[in-house]
């Protein structure tokens, strides 16, 4: 029997054991607008996890889908690593949800909505911006702001990062004597020795 067969067969016999995996999505079929960006609180429609909420982790784009905090865990098994070989584990991670299986809520009546994009311009300055609105009606579902406290707060340098004292520090001078290009003789080296330029 040929080895690719016998892995189908086994994958055809544990496939209740296996966590769902989302499928590749070709870029023609990627979807050009999004309505649901990450921070959005979202009502789950269908899957193991119907008629719970959640709030978007990630936005998988090239996958039409979503990681929703703490909705359609999985286990993940984590092998032994170099530091320590005898040690394995098994964690608990957020599987994608296809954005077709979830929609947003209204921000009234806490009920799962369809919206669209309107264009709004605002008095003060006259600029047009596109906002989200609650299909059907006035109700407007902003869009959540970045908390950027909590990122500078979470935020950790690592040893590779460069210090802000050293990217602060000047080493580099100009001077009008210097040309600012490599020496002459590295020049030579990069030009064509045939052409009649040289």
């Amino acid at each position: 029997m040929q080895p690719s067969l016998v892995a189908g067969m086994r994958r055809m016999i544990n496939t209740k054991l296996q966590p769902t995996r989302v499928k590749y999505v070709a870029p023609k079929d990627q979807i050009q607008m999004w309505r649901i960006v990450r921070g959005d609180e979202v009502f789950i429609t269908s899957g193991k996890e119907k008629g719970k909420t959640g709030t978007v982790k990630k936005v998988l784009r090239s996958l039409n889908s979503l990681l929703i905090t703490d909705r359609n865990m999985v286990t993940k098994h984590i092998r032994p690593q170099a530091e320590d070989p005898t040690k394995a584990t098994k964690i608990q991670i957020e599987a994608p949800i296809h954005v077709s299986n979830v929609s947003l809520i209204d921000p009234q009546t806490r009920q799962p909505v369809k919206t669209h994009y309107r264009a709004i311009v605002d008095a003060t300055t006259g600029k047009s911006e596109r906002k989200r609105f609650v299909v059907g009606t006035e109700v407007e579902v902003p869009k959540p702001k970045a908390d950027i406290a909590k990122y500078k707060l979470e935020r950790v340098d690592s040893p590779k990062d460069t210090s802000a004292k050293d990217a602060r520090e000047v080493t580099f001078i100009p001077d009008i004597n210097v040309p600012p290009f490599p020496s002459s003789s590295i020049l030579d080296e990069l030009r064509n020795p045939y052409s009649k330029f040289h």
